[in-house]
């Protein structure tokens, strides 16, 4: 099963090129991204072998991992003496030693770092990572993958699969792989074995002595042979001697036959006779290429070792965007960082991203939960940290901010300097964090007064504040998507049956007539109350005109709902406008709760 499509140079009717594979010679893994622990691949199969128009590309990758020290042992070892025929790679132990799975000729010092596993019993097929490099490397396989959790999820190996689901090659992330190296003091010795084949009736222009051809290049060696078959496969004019032995002692008419040992058996036959292959004369190209390579050691083990790397990623540090630093210096500076907004999103997109507020306009972010910084929000809407909580990030984290640094402007947020230079944080809270808050707590009185909750369900808390927050800020559609997602956290989870069975039922007849929605209905309900229901719901209505935004721009029709949430048709903050559309949510929230229960305590913005 073709898991790449032929290259047109295999496909022609003398691919002399490709049979002669120049392509294999310039095979390098110094710059790769990606470099294979173990790879037993058909490419590509055409047609039937040993037929014509039949082309076939296999290749077998076998590694081992070498200390240095014995680096010398290997210079003559390639992919022949490597390779493990299959099987599966056992744990045994005799009276002078136990041999772990995975040694390379009965010496612990030398593993493959893929370990093969196969069943008697029938299961399929396994490849395992050495444990030494999973568990070093803090890796953890979800499927055929392994990702690495304190790199955000970033994939370090994977495992590709047959179309019969039976392993076929496990790649490991280079910049991991070297981290590993280093740490074991090792090199990997990478050995290839490729073979490439092609039947026609007939090979124009091959022109090899004696139908053979050989080249030795820098990191291997080709044999290639052009011969003639017949149509099957078969060597062209072949004859096969065929003996056939046979025994006449075993009596099947006894109730219990035995049958003799051949050395005590009189009583046997034999007859030889030839067998001449057969079939129209066709000619076959073909090659095998040997190929042999190894991956250095990093210098540096930060991953295992906890090696010091210094950080080579640059901030902007004055408003001219010459000043930068970086590593040392940015731990070093003692000032702060100006970043985007954006930068918010990108941090909280990931599957570990978390977002807390402490006070409206400071908190803490990252994209997991153990490389948050303490930022605030100046101003001018821009991000501010630390330089030296910075420098003590992780340089992958530290690219995720650095795409959006910008040079200073609007000064130090007022909230972050009260907080880190007059240890007096701000009295305020975060329009997100009021809302939070207040969906919680009417969800709790109003399953304490009606015996039913108000909402169906509510996100959790990290899920909350990762998808409701301000910083969807770059357009009037990124503006909408925000009230997309506060219509789906609070809108669509309002239960229409708790309100008409147990909240609200008095007024469950005019409702169900009037075939109200959740936000009709609970303007209902509160005007029915004695309240004015339409002003209460009136942030949830213009939230939910303007969900419609972020998939299809209708410019002013769209804006027409502003004014609702207490924002002008014209403005053009779309970070404000956010922090104004949350908190007006959750002042709806918050009336509605102290119209039930005047003495909770709801959460009000300013």
């Amino acid at each position: 099963m073709s898991i790449m499509n032929p290259p047109h140079a295999a496909l022609e009717p003398t691919p002399l090129a490709w049979i002669e594979a120049s392509d294999l010679e310039s095979i390098a893994f110094d710059k790769s991204t990606w470099i294979p622990l173990r790879a037993n691949q058909k490419e590509f199969e055409i047609g039937k072998s040993g037929f014509a128009g039949h082309r076939e590309y296999s290749r077998s990758i076998e590694t081992l991992v070498v200390p240095l020290a014995q680096r010398e042992e290997f210079k003559d070892r390639d992919w022949q003496s490597v390779a493990r025929s299959g099987g599966t790679d056992g744990t045994w132990a005799d009276e002078k030693m136990f041999y772990p799975p995975g040694c390379y000729d009965q010496d612990p010092r030398f593993l493959y770092p893929v370990i093969m596993r196969s069943f008697e019993s029938g299961e399929p097929d396994e490849w395992v990572l050495q444990h030494e490099i999973e568990i070093g490397l803090q890796l953890l396989r979800q499927g055929d993958v392994w990702v690495c959790p304190r790199e955000n999820d970033v994939e370090v190996v994977r495992l590709l699969r047959r179309a019969d689901d039976t392993p076929a090659e496990l790649l490991i992330r280079a910049e991991h792989l070297r981290d590993y190296l280093c740490a074991k003091k090792a090199a990997l010795l990478v050995t290839g074995f490729y073979l490439r084949e092609a039947v026609e009736e007939n090979f124009e222009g091959v022109a090899w002595e004696d139908g053979r051809q050989k080249k030795t290049f820098a990191t291997g060696e080709r044999s290639s042979s052009f011969r003639p078959i017949h149509e099957g496969g078969e060597a062209f004019g072949m004859e096969i001697a065929v003996m056939h032995a046979w025994r006449e002692s075993v009596n099947p008419n006894h109730d219990v036959p035995e049958m003799p040992h051949p050395s005590q058996d009189e009583q046997t036959g034999m007859d030889t006779f030839t067998v001449k292959a057969r079939g129209r004369k066709l000619h076959m190209l073909y090659t095998r290429v040997w190929t042999k390579h190894w991956v250095e050691p990093a210098a540096k083990s930060p991953r295992i070792r906890r090696d010091e790397v210094e950080s080579k990623v640059n901030f902007i540090v004055d408003n001219q965007a010459q000043g930068t630093v970086a590593g040392r210096a940015l731990k070093d500076y003692r000032g702060w960082l100006w970043f985007k907004p954006a930068v918010m999103r990108k941090l909280i997109g990931g599957p570990k991203g978390i977002l807390k507020w402490y006070t409206q306009q400071t908190g803490r972010i990252g994209p997991s939960p153990n490389l948050t910084l303490h930022f605030g929000v100046n101003a001018k809407g821009l991000i501010n940290v630390l330089s030296h909580d910075m420098a003590d990030l992780p340089e992958w984290a530290q690219k995720i901010w650095a795409g959006d640094n910008t040079v200073p402007e609007g000064g130090l947020s007022d909230e972050l300097h009260a907080s880190q230079n007059l240890a007096r944080p701000a009295g305020t809270i975060a329009p997100e964090e009021a809302l939070w808050r207040n969906m919680n707590l009417l969800q709790a009185e109003t399953k304490r007064i009606y015996g039913k909750p108000l909402f169906f369900a509510l996100p959790g808390e990290r899920e909350f504040h990762t998808k409701v927050h301000r910083f969807y800020c770059d357009s009037f559609e990124e503006f909408c998507e925000l009230c997309k997602e506060l219509h789906r956290v609070v809108s669509e989870q309002i239960d229409l049956g708790a309100l008409n069975d147990k909240i609200d039922p008095k007024n469950a007849e005019e409702a169900n007539k009037a075939k109200l929605r959740q936000i009709k209905r609970v303007d209902l309900w509160m005007t029915k109350a004695g309240h004015d229901g339409r002003k209460i719901t009136q942030a949830l209505a213009g939230v939910a005109d303007l969900r419609q935004g972020d998939a299809h721009a209708q410019g002013s029709k769209l804006r027409e709902s502003l004014p609702l949430l207490g924002i002008p048709k014209d403005a053009e903050d779309y970070q404000r406008m956010g922090l104004v559309a949350i908190a007006e949510v959750g002042k709806a929230l918050a009336v509605i709760g102290k119209a039930i229960s005047p003495d909770v305590k709801l959460a009000f913005t300013d």
